[in-house]
């Protein structure tokens, strides 16, 4: 998936206020901060970004201080660091969220020592976006709907072969 396909997705995925309010018991507090958290903003200005690096062109575009899918965030242009072997692009909760430079692959580094690999996130860029969109789908599921403990466990399975397979532990 590219930048652009991503930030259209997120925006269908987007919840409904009033219908949520209808089918739920959650507060309309919480529905704000829900939908809040999906908001990604075109910048004023466009950076030439390869297509090959969909994650860098959605940072260096687009708004994302307020996105947040489950545990995953991104860093804003400005915060965007590297070192020989990595691109520190956002966070997974408390630690950095990564592109391992020689592979490609998104990585969660310790933000002790953030050399070392804590888990491989998905094989590539592009894969990484995919991911995200099916978490959020299963997160609404959970959230706003229901879903049985078989079908979250199929739906996590299928976003793991999504991350590129067993290698691959996006979902915390």
């Amino acid at each position: 998936m590219d930048a652009t396909n991503f930030v259209k997705t997120i925006f269908l995925l987007i919840p409904n206020k009033q219908d949520i309010l209808r089918k739920t018991t959650c507060s309309e507090e919480f529905i704000d901060i829900y939908i809040q958290d999906l908001s990604i903003r075109k910048k004023a200005t466009h950076t030439a970004v390869s297509p090959d690096f969909p994650i860098i062109d959605l940072i260096f575009n687009y708004d994302l201080s307020k996105l947040r899918v489950q545990h995953y965030s991104f860093n804003e242009a400005d915060d965007v660091t590297e070192n020989d072997r990595f691109i520190y692009i956002g966070w997974c909760d408390a630690f950095l969220l990564a592109i391992l430079k020689e592979t490609g692959e998104i990585v969660e580094a310790d933000w002790a020592d953030p050399c070392y690999i804590i888990s491989y996130i998905a094989k590539d860029q592009s894969a990484f976006l995919d991911v995200l969109v099916e978490m959020e789908k299963l997160s609404q599921k959970l959230v706003f709907g229901s879903v049985t403990e078989k079908e979250e466990n199929e739906i996590n399975r299928y976003i793991q072969s999504i991350a590129g397979g067993s290698k691959y532990n996006p979902i915390i």
